[in-house]
């Protein structure tokens, strides 16, 4: 996708990933570390929300007939 001008950083998306999965398979013990990646996951979604507005904005473009 960054090839295609479509992702500004490739290691960035390669961290959100990263994250995801760490969120989605790692089950911590404590409380706290529990939190703390609960609150990366929340802020690596708002990221995530930007790159797909921005995507969805290119693919308008690109192809102005799709639907939204």
């Amino acid at each position: 996708m960054e090839q295609l001008g479509w992702l500004t950083d490739a290691e960035e998306w390669a961290e959100l990933r990263r994250i995801r999965n760490e969120f989605a398979h790692d089950y911590p013990e404590s409380m706290g570390e529990r939190f703390e990646r609960l609150q990366l996951a929340i802020t690596s979604a708002q990221t995530v929300m930007e790159i797909f507005t921005s995507m969805s904005h290119k693919i308008r473009e690109r192809f102005p007939g799709m639907a939204p």
